[in-house]
């Protein structure tokens, strides 16, 4: 479904902060502010959460963009937190109406944000519209478009168009069923939804809660295939940090699952699910992964109480 004219639409009303979360990436955060001030839409404030950075990020945003509203964080809070912090900072500092999350190595096209601005002025009900994202280390290719598809009775949540080439096929805006972390959202959603939930915390799937959330409010999901954003994400390491990553990630899937499956999707998940154990513990054995094996059965043992 296409709700938007050939001209993006905007008031002068539409004012958006813009949260940008940051932890020890000082050249990707200033790349991505870089990419924020060459925008062609005016109405913004950005807020830049660092989240305990070790490095001289803080001193390079503070010496750069002297009039970035900047928050430090003495540790890491995760993502969920760390927006929170930023949201709430929002709330008593701006009158805002819309909040753009971005990541530190995040690289936002110049007219994305008044494309996905025109999305809300085009439709009442919509509460979060996401852009396009690209793979910036691979060109042309997608990281996802729009954001995330999401089967509660097999468990499957994937980035819709994920590694593959952008030969069009998803140049059509849509309705979806899940944001990514990347997206605008209406400040009138965050009142009545709430903010994250920081139990997702350091990572993974937090985005998702909050979109079946708004959902289950009566908001929807819009795509903008015309906002385009870059994202240089993190290759597959080793160690310790693999090893925590796995452990959150695995710890807020059956989370999310818990949180928002209904008894019939339950009763579907419990036969589908052991399989899907079983084919990523086989994965990982061939990939000799034994340490990432372990990290994502502590996430799972995390949660039964």
């Amino acid at each position: 479904m296409e709700l938007l004219g050939n001209e993006p639409v905007m008031n002068n009303n539409d004012l958006v902060a813009i949260i940008v979360l940051n932890h020890n990436k000082k050249n990707d955060i200033l790349e991505c502010l870089e990419s924020i001030f060459k925008m062609d839409y005016g109405e913004f404030e950005v807020i830049v959460v660092d989240n305990g950075s070790t490095d001289d990020s803080v001193k390079a945003i503070k010496c750069r963009y002297p009039d970035v509203h900047l928050v430090e964080n003495k540790t890491n809070l995760g993502v969920a937190g760390g927006r929170n912090i930023g949201i709430r900072y929002a709330n008593e500092n701006l009158k805002y109406k819309f909040l753009l999350f971005l990541d530190d190595d995040i690289t936002i096209d110049e007219s994305a944000l008044s494309e996905m601005v025109s999305s809300f002025n085009a439709n009442g009900k919509i509460g979060i519209v996401t852009p396009k994202c690209f793979m910036t280390n691979v060109p042309g290719v997608i990281g996802y478009a729009g954001g995330m598809s999401v089967n509660l009775f097999t468990g499957k949540i994937s980035d819709i168009g994920n590694g593959k080439k952008d030969e069009g096929q998803f140049n059509k805006s849509k309705f979806i069923t899940s944001s990514g972390g990347l997206c605008l959202v209406s400040g009138n959603l965050i009142n009545d939804v709430g903010i994250f939930d920081e139990k997702f915390n350091p990572y993974g799937w937090e985005d998702v809660d909050l979109s079946l959330r708004a959902r289950a409010k009566g908001f929807k999901i819009f795509y903008n295939h015309k906002a385009a954003v870059y994202h240089k994400g993190g290759k597959r390491g080793r160690g310790k940090a693999i090893t925590e990553y796995e452990f959150s990630k695995s710890k807020n899937y059956f989370y999310l699952i818990r949180k928002h499956a209904n008894i019939f999707q339950l009763l579907t998940l419990s036969m589908v699910l052991p399989v899907k154990v079983l084919l990523i513990i086989t994965k990982e054995l061939l990939r000799g992964e034994f340490k990432t094996i372990s990290a994502q059965f502590r996430g799972i043992l995390s949660l039964i109480k």
